[in-house]
């Protein structure tokens, strides 16, 4: 058996342990645009689901170029892409900014999930066709562009 005076000194530092492990959880998940509640946090997550689904459709074409993927595979992907994309601008589109910020945030998502839904639709045409025209290459690199784009100016 532990003698209590030794016991006695373990369960302050135990106690204080957690307690510096749940204010660090807790200061993380509040610093973090995603997990926080409003506005802010909402248009994160679409910003987010955005880049996600556009780099996936890049991805697709990447793989169709490369004849690892069939041509309807392809399509699918890229119209699950702008699927995501316009259920995540749906989400924007109904928000009430309440600040300059989050309005400039918005129309600027907005504008960039535009631009991203009209590619990913011209892509789709473009495989599915396979006229040559537009270029898939470029279309792929266009996507790419405007993602890293969205990271960069997105504040």
């Amino acid at each position: 058996m532990m003698p209590t005076r030794t016991r006695s000194r373990r369960v302050p530092r135990a106690v204080a342990v957690i307690a510096l492990l749940a204010a660090t959880l807790f200061l993380v998940l509040t610093s973090c645009p995603s997990q926080r509640d409003g506005i802010p946090g909402r248009l994160a997550t679409a910003k987010e689901e955005t880049q996600s689904a556009a780099r996936s459709g890049a991805v697709s074409i990447q793989l169709w170029l490369e004849r690892r993927s069939t041509r309807q595979l392809a399509c699918v992907q890229l119209a699950d892409a702008r699927d995501e994309i316009t259920k995540a601008f749906k989400g924007v589109a109904t928000l009430t900014p309440d600040s300059a910020a989050d309005l400039r945030r918005q129309a600027e998502l907005t504008s960039m999930m535009t631009s991203l839904i009209d590619d990913l639709n011209t892509a789709a045409m473009a495989v599915r066709t396979s006229a040559g025209q537009p270029d898939v290459r470029e279309l792929r690199q266009r996507l790419l562009t405007r993602v890293d784009t969205l990271e960069r100016e997105y504040r």
